[in-house]
C-alpha cells in the first residue's frame, strides 16, 4: 500500500491525483481532514500510517521541530515495515547551507539513509506555483513582479512534474533508489522572462522590478512574512541573483518521466486567471 504524507501539500496534492487518474489506491495523510478532496482510489487518513504501508511519501510542514517530526515518521515507518520512502527535500540540504532549513533537510536525508529503509530524496528548485501567491497579488495589482534576484537565472519547477516523478518513483524506482534527485524545470529562466510569461498569459504588459536585499527585507515584512521566511527567501532570491541557482539545473525530471517538465509559459497559460 502507498501512503501520501501532506497530501493537501502542493507537491503531495499532485502526487495522489496521479495515484487517482491511474487507479491504484493509495491512503493520503492530512492534520486537517476538512481540506480534503474526494478522489476515486483514495483514502484519507487524519495523522496517521496505516498499517499494512509499504511505501511512503514524506514530506511536513517546515516548522521549528521539522527535524524531530520527520525522523519519528521514519522510526514509526520502521516499526510498521515501510520498504521504501520517497522524501521531499530542497537543493539547499547540506551541514554548511546558510539556510537553516537546508541543515535540517540535510540531517534528516542522514536519519534516513541510515535508518536501513530504501529511500529517495527529491530536491526540487523553487515551485512554480508560489508564484501564485505574493507575486500573483503584485501581478494583479500592479503588474509588476518584485525580487531580489537581478538578471539571475533559475530552473523553476512545476509541482505537478514534482507530483508524478514522485509518483513514477513510487511505483516503479528502477535504478533510482537511494540517490539524491535533483529536479528543475526544463531551462533555467529569469523574473524577466516570468514577466514575458505571465504577459502573454494575460495579454498585458507585466513588468519585473529588481530590487535590493534591503527592499526585498521590506517587501515581505510589509506581506506579513515572519521573519525566518524573510530570511529564507532572501537568500533564495539573491542565491539566484548570484547564478547559484542556475548551477543546479538538472535533466531529472525529463530522465525519469521520458517528456520534458512543465515550462513557465505552460505555468502561466494554465494558471493565467490566477494573474488577472
Amino acid at each position: 500500500m502507498f501512503t501520501i504524507l501532506s497530501a493537501t501539500g502542493k507537491a503531495g496534492s499532485e502526487i495522489i491525483r496521479f495515484f487517482s487518474a491511474a487507479g491504484i489506491p493509495c491512503n493520503a495523510v492530512t492534520s486537517d481532514l476538512s481540506r480534503s478532496v474526494a478522489l476515486p482510489y483514495v483514502n484519507w487518513v487524519e495523522n496517521n500510517i496505516p498499517a499494512g504501508t509499504k511505501k511512503l511519501f514524506l514530506n511536513t510542514a517546515v516548522t521549528g521541530d521539522m527535524f524531530e517530526a520527520q525522523c519519528k515518521i521514519i522510526d514509526t515507518a520502521k516499526k510498521l515495515d515501510v520498504e521504501y520512502i520517497v522524501k521531499l527535500s530542497t537543493p539547499s540540504a547540506s551541514p554548511t547551507s546558510k539556510d537553516r532549513t537546508g541543515q535540517v533537510h540535510w540531517q534528516i536525508e542522514e536519519y534516513l539513509r541510515n535508518s536501513g529503509i530504501s529511500w529517495n530524496s527529491l530536491q526540487p528548485q523553487t515551485f512554480m506555483q508560489n508564484w501564485l501567491g505574493a507575486l500573483a497579488s503584485s501581478v494583479r495589482k500592479e503588474r509588476r513582479i518584485y525580487a531580489v534576484a537581478g538578471n539571475g537565472k533559475k530552473a523553476f519547477t512545476d509541482t505537478r512534474d514534482i507530483g508524478e516523478v514522485a509518483f513514477t518513483l513510487l511505483t516503479d524506482p528502477k535504478t533510482h533508489v537511494n540517490k539524491i534527485i535533483p529536479l528543475s524545470g526544463p531551462a533555467p529562466v529569469s523574473y524577466y522572462d516570468v514577466a514575458t510569461a505571465i504577459s502573454e498569459a494575460i495579454g498585458e504588459t507585466v513588468r519585473y522590478i529588481p530590487q535590493t536585499p534591503e527592499e526585498g527585507k521590506e517587501r515581505m515584512e510589509k506581506a506579513g512574512f515572519p521573519e525566518w521566511a524573510v530570511q529564507m527567501n532572501l537568500l533564495v532570491e539573491m542565491g539566484q541573483g548570484s547564478g547559484a541557482a542556475e548551477k543546479l539545473f538538472s535533466t531529472h525530471v525529463a530522465e525519469i518521466l521520458g517528456k520534458p517538465g512543465r515550462n513557465i509559459y505552460d505555468f502561466a497559460k494554465d494558471h493565467s486567471t490566477s494573474f488577472i
